[in-house]
Formats: structure tokens, C-alpha cells, sequence
């Protein structure tokens, strides 16, 4: 048997034991690298993704790094073309998307901190620039409407009070959320935040509506303004 058929027999074995591995427990035990190797499986084909998974995140360092880069980044890697880092891309895009609407089909009460901020890891935890991300909500805290209010720079992202309590009144939203994301950076407010944060809860409340929580969400842990006191 030549010697690329052997090999290309040798993936095709290991391949499927991974994916055994999968039906049998579900990612248990995996190491990350395993995991992104298991994903590229379906759009690589014939070809070792083990050491491609491995390549990502030696470069990215971990899974959600490695989904929230961009797609220049991720065909910097040897083995990844545009057409895997696009579906990588459109992976992450659509977790996003599933949370978003889970919470909304199944009207999610925000009033356990820690499910708020799986919520918010999820859907702008990944994302490569700062994020203004505002949850309106009913009288229940069940969300009515989620809004990505901003987007700006890797280090800076603007607030806009007055929009925010105009979106509030078209929802007839009785709370409100706010959360945004310090990529690379840690969960720790500047004066800015601070600022930010002053500003919206005091649009808020000349409308009855009040500010119910501000998340930051880093790489590494999150900072909760109500939780510190900021917002009693």
C-alpha cells in the first residue's frame, strides 16, 4: 500500500475514534487543541487537523481566543485557508446567535449573576474590539430585547445614554443591562467606565427605569458594578 494512502487511512482511523470519544461523553476529557481538532474534521478533510488544532492554539493560547480572532489572523496559521478561518468565524457568529435567541424564545430572567455573565461571555466575550452590549427588560427581568448599542476600538467603546433610554421607552422596559468587553485587557472599570456608568443610570432613572446591573467581561473574569456597590 503506498505510503499517502496509509497515511490518509491513519487520519481517517483517528478521526473517527475521535468522534466516538464525542458520542460517548461529549468533550470530557478533551484537551483544547482536541476539541478545535474535532471542529476542523468537517471542513478539512484528508488532512491531519491534529496538528493544525495544535498550531491554533499555540497561537491564540485558548478556544475562545482562537474563535474571536479574525480571519487575516487565523490564515496566518499553517493549515488554516480562508475558507476553514471563515467557517471558523461563522462557528463563533453563530454561538452568539443561539444564545441570543434562547434567551429570548424562552424569556430568560436575568437575576442570577452567574447565568447574566455565561450569557454575556458567550455572545461578546470573543469579540476582538469593545462592545456596548444593553439587555432590556420587563417588570420580571425577563429580557424583551438584547442590542449591541456600539462597537468601537480595541480599547474604547461609547455609550450613548440618550439612545439608551429611548430604546428603553420603544420596549416599554422597566430595567436595563449593560455590559461591555475588555479584550486582552482584565475586568477592572477605568474612570471612564465609571463615568459611563454614572451617565446612563442617571438618564435612566429620569424615566423610571433603572439601571439593573454593568458587566465588564475580560479573558479572564468579569466585574460586576452591582456586586461592588456602585449600584445600590
Amino acid at each position: 500500500m503506498p505510503e499517502k494512502e496509509v497515511i490518509e487511512k491513519s487520519h481517517r482511523g483517528h478521526r473517527g475514534r475521535l468522534k466516538k470519544r464525542f458520542d460517548n461523553s461529549g468533550f470530557k476529557g478533551f484537551f483544547d487543541y482536541e476539541v478545535l481538532e474535532l471542529l476542523l474534521t468537517y471542513i478539512i478533510p484528508k488532512q491531519d487537523t491534529k496538528q493544525i488544532a495544535k498550531n491554533l492554539i499555540e497561537k491564540f493560547k485558548t478556544i475562545p481566543d482562537v474563535l474571536g480572532a479574525e480571519v487575516k489572523e487565523l490564515q496566518e496559521v499553517k493549515g488554516i485557508k480562508q475558507h476553514s478561518a471563515r467557517f471558523i468565524k461563522v462557528f463563533n457568529a453563530m454561538v452568539s446567535y443561539y444564545f441570543e435567541q434562547k434567551a429570548k424564545d424562552k424569556k430568560i430572567q436575568f437575576t442570577i449573576l452567574n447565568k447574566l455573565v455565561e450569557y454575556l461571555k458567550a455572545v461578546i466575550g470573543n469579540k476582538q474590539n469593545e462592545v456596548m452590549y444593553v439587555l432590556y427588560l420587563n417588570s420580571q427581568n425577563e429580557l424583551i430585547q438584547p442590542e449591541v448599542l456600539s462597537e468601537g476600538t480595541v480599547s474604547e467603546t461609547t455609550a450613548f445614554p440618550r439612545k439608551i433610554v429611548e430604546e428603553a421607552l420603544k420596549y416599554h422596559a422597566t430595567a436595563v443591562i449593560v455590559a461591555h468587553n475588555h479584550p486582552g485587557g482584565i475586568a477592572e472599570p477605568s474612570d471612564k467606565d465609571n463615568l459611563m456608568t454614572r451617565e446612563i443610570k442617571n438618564a435612566l432613572q429620569t424615566v423610571n427605569i433603572s439601571l439593573q446591573e454593568h458587566i465588564i467581561i475580560a479573558n479572564k473574569g468579569f466585574y460586576s458594578y452591582r456586586k461592588n456597590g456602585y449600584l445600590d
